[in-house]
């Protein structure tokens, strides 16, 4: 029997007496495609920065496979070496690009691989060029990132966090800081991740990619999964109230 690649359990987030997330449960299988929707505030970015950590959780648990990722009885170096681990299973890919504007294209990918996975540089140049060619960037490979366009930089971003050959890919409203026109061209990448069976947590706007790839869509208000389904269910045929009233006012 298949066990869940991420499982999280009663997991909370609190900023002072303000409650972010409120004991959600969620179990994510091995090539599913979890797309998260709900309303700005809602704990949907929130939830996705906890599994890798990037928010503390003020309760709960979170595993990859078998590893507690929220482990506190690990501390200081112990735990920041578990960390560095983790996140090399799981790749982020942001709503700004953070690519380091000093390296050329190649460098920032292979920054990764080379310095904390301790990669063969060749190899490591090779897989790079392969993952810019899939992604119609292996002409950019030797430019830097100020001559590229917002998509092309978030392309290059996808590419940076596939390099580390991660178990799952986390993707926190990957397109919202895109030119509309160039929000497609990112979004066929991930589609084409999805494809070849890459496990993804995607937090998005764009309701359209959420109908065509995900397995299961979330609709997450005031820190509660309020109601998750298939695109079908949720989109056509949404039971909950606050997730029908969601939809109405984005005219779907």
């Amino acid at each position: 029997m298949t066990k869940p690649i991420i499982r999280i359990k009663g997991l909370k987030k609190s900023y002072g007496d303000l409650e972010v997330l409120r004991s959600v449960d969620l179990e994510i299988m091995p090539g599913e495609v979890i797309v998260v929707i709900g309303p700005s505030g809602s704990g949907k970015s929130t939830l996705l920065r906890t599994v890798n950590h990037l928010e503390v959780p003020t309760g709960g648990t979170i595993f990859l496979k078998d590893t507690l990722i929220n482990d506190t009885s690990l501390k200081g170096r112990a735990f920041e070496r578990h960390l560095c681990h983790i996140r090399t299973n799981l790749g982020m890919v942001f709503q700004h690009f953070h690519l380091f504007p000093h390296l050329s294209i190649l460098q920032n990918i292979i920054e990764g691989p080379t310095q904390v996975l301790k990669r063969d540089k060749q190899q490591s140049i090779e897989q790079a060029v392969e993952l810019l060619n899939s992604v119609g960037l292996a002409d950019k490979k030797d430019v830097y990132p100020d001559l590229l366009s917002g998509g092309q930089k978030q392309r290059v971003a996808i590419v940076r966090a596939l390099a580390m050959n991660p178990d799952v890919m986390l993707f926190d409203e990957p397109t919202s800081a895109l030119d509309p026109e160039l929000v497609g061209e990112v979004l066929s990448v991930m589609e084409s991740l999805a494809t070849k069976g890459m496990t993804m947590m995607v937090v998005t706007h764009e309701m359209d990619f959420a109908r065509k790839v995900a397995d299961r869509v979330i609709f997450m208000d005031g820190g509660y999964i309020i109601e998750q389904g298939t695109p079908e269910q949720i989109f056509n045929n949404p039971q909950h109230e606050r997730t029908q009233k969601f939809l109405a006012s984005i005219h779907l």
